[in-house]
């Protein structure tokens, strides 16, 4: 019996490293493409600031919040990464001007890691001996 619950306990260890691993993935490729936005804004000239820009930059704040709390507290990190999809949804659909429903899209991974942490919190939490 103490050997099934050090095997549950070892698995569960397991599959954080790996949410972990694929959350950094996502926020190293959303930082790229945030940075490569402001160069090309540089070189441009910032002539098109909008709101779409403004709630872009919001939401990277957003996936920022939530990325520190997926290594302190899954369930405030899967909470905080399915705001953030909704967060996409209302860019994608109601403000951007281009690229519509590209946020949507490219938010899936996140919204699917967001469920998964909430999991993993439930599963960890129901593992410990009350």
């Amino acid at each position: 019996m103490n050997n099934d619950a050090a095997a549950q306990e070892k698995r569960g260890k397991k599959n954080p490293k790996t949410l972990l691993i694929i959350t950094t993935i996502f926020a190293v490729l959303y930082l790229i493409g945030i940075i490569s936005f402001y160069v090309d804004g540089f070189i441009d000239g910032f002539k098109d600031f909008s709101l779409e820009i403004v709630i872009s930059n919001l939401s990277f704040i957003v996936f920022l919040v939530g990325y520190y709390f997926c290594w302190k507290n899954e369930l405030l990190a899967g909470s905080i990464f399915i705001f953030w999809w909704g967060i996409m949804w209302i860019l994608g659909f109601s403000i951007a001007e281009q690229d519509r429903g590209v946020g949507v899209v490219i938010g899936i991974p996140i919204f699917i890691l967001g469920v998964l942490f909430i999991v993993k919190w439930y599963r960890k939490r129901m593992i410990k001996p009350v």
